[in-house]
């Protein structure tokens, strides 16, 4: 008794029969592929199929398979997240060539780069065949669709070139007429350890077929037939003899890492690793008295050193124990342009990084402290840089106004530790984190030859709040 799996074993027969019309090649390729999975003798609860949207897409449906229809060209974003997260199963896509090479083009050449172990069967039928027979990116030259009714005039993708262009590690073309060639190529791709691309050249009767006067579905087929040179036979030919042929075959089969056996070896390797190997911070156990939850906005102009002052205010709330997030803004310049940096802390969790309504402002220019001094929240706070800070908008917020920048200039001969004094005079204000832990994140942030002067700024900027 023969217990090898057959074809039928892998068939959803109660959504039979197809929506396909009368001569679609897909049906030819669906069958190749259950022929290749039988005698593979592969389990069909380890394979996952996906497909986006198009013909192509029902494919999966008629296959008892797992199986998953996404969004049109994002197939192969859903399949590499289905293959990280289960790397034991066979996930194998059906895509058009509308599907994967148009919107999905970028996809295509991503998963290619990246290698990652997917099998995509690529059902190129030279047409956009459910919306409406538009032309797509494998049209052939002087073809006619819905969208080029006087020819198309644009080169076709070659789809196997850009796959192995790419990095796809297994590459192979093949038609719905050399059927026994086509199971041969789908086997071997799913099977192969990396990215498989087998390009399928199919037949559209009723979207392709009827606008290029092809009177019977039979001579579509014939074409695939005549114009198809085998791989082997095409290295002895010149140019001119391969002119308007298809070279079917293997094109690829080489052996390179794979991306997901890479990414779950690194993660084993992290989990190996300690909080010391990743200079990682020493968090405080949260106090379950506390309630602290801040909405902080620091502004002023690039180069005065708010985006890294607010990082390191996120890092010393973190260290004691609280959940923070950062989020920054900031001008197209590198100097002079706008800048502003938010924190929120908080010992719930953070749902939204963005400050709209701040706690605490702290403001370098006069130009930011105009613009966010009335998005302060009733009873807020607002410090100032009172040497670049001449008046304040009229405000229920309590003010501080500090010299930042001219005690930075005059006390430590240098506007760049001018920042540094500010964090120093929210670790004051805030009471957020002890400042040694303000010390900690600074002396882990600065140049090791300016720390003793940056930690002498962050004292002085907590000393001199009133």
């Amino acid at each position: 008794m023969n217990n090898k799996p057959q074809i039928n074993d892998y068939l959803r027969t109660t959504d039979f029969p197809t929506i396909w019309c009368p001569g679609c090649g897909h049906g030819i390729i669906l069958k190749a592929t259950l022929r290749a999975i039988a005698e593979l003798e592969i389990d069909k609860d380890d394979v996952i199929a996906v497909s986006g949207i198009g013909c192509s897409a029902r494919t999966p449906a008629y296959a008892d398979f797992n199986s998953i229809q996404t969004t049109h060209g994002r197939a192969l974003a859903f399949a590499t997240g289905i293959k990280l997260q289960r790397p034991d199963k066979y996930v194998i896509l059906f895509l058009g060539d509308g599907d994967c090479t148009a919107i999905g083009g970028n996809h295509l050449i991503h998963a290619a780069r990246r290698n990652i172990d997917l099998t995509v069967i690529l059902m190129n039928n030279m047409i956009y065949g459910m919306t409406g027979g538009q032309v797509s990116p494998t049209t052939p030259i002087d073809m006619y669709s819905s969208t080029t009714p006087f020819g198309n005039i644009e080169p076709p993708f070659k789809i196997c070139d850009l796959a192995i262009a790419a990095g796809a590690t297994y590459v192979a073309k093949s038609t719905v007429y050399h059927v026994n060639d086509l199971k041969t190529a789908i086997a071997q791709g799913i099977v192969h350890k990396g990215f498989s691309v087998i390009e399928c050249l199919d037949v559209c009767p009723t979207g392709y077929g009827r606008k290029n006067k092809f009177r019977e579905t039979k001579d579509m087929y014939d074409r695939l037939r005549d114009s198809s040179v085998p791989v082997k036979k095409a290295k002895s030919l010149d140019e001119a003899a391969l002119k308007g042929k298809n070279v079917i075959g293997i094109l690829k089969n080489v052996d390179a890492p794979e991306y997901v056996e890479q990414m779950l070896a690194m993660t084993e390797a992290a989990k190996k690793k300690t909080a010391k190997d990743y200079n990682l911070l020493n968090v405080a156990p949260k106090n379950g008295d506390s309630s602290v939850d801040l909405k902080i906005r620091l502004s002023g102009s690039g180069g005065q050193g708010l985006i890294l002052a607010g990082i390191m205010l996120g890092e010393a709330a973190i260290m004691a124990g609280k959940n923070a997030v950062h989020s920054q803004s900031y001008g197209v310049e590198a100097r002079g342009g706008a800048s502003r940096s938010e924190v929120i802390v908080s010992d719930n969790e953070i749902d939204f990084p963005e400050v709209a309504t701040p706690d605490v402002l702290l403001v370098l220019t006069q130009q930011s402290c105009n613009k966010f001094v009335p998005t302060v929240k009733d009873g807020g706070i607002v410090i100032v840089d009172s040497t670049l800070v001449a008046q304040v908008p009229a405000t229920t917020a309590k003010v501080y106004r500090i010299p930042i920048t001219r005690i930075a200039v005059e006390e430590f001969e240098s506007e760049i530790v001018a920042n540094v004094i500010a964090l120093g005079a929210l670790a004051k204000i805030t009471g957020i984190a002890p400042i040694a832990m303000f010390e900690s994140v600074v002396t882990s942030r600065v140049p090791e030859n300016t720390r003793t002067k940056n930690i002498s700024a962050l004292h002085r900027g907590y000393e001199c709040v009133e």
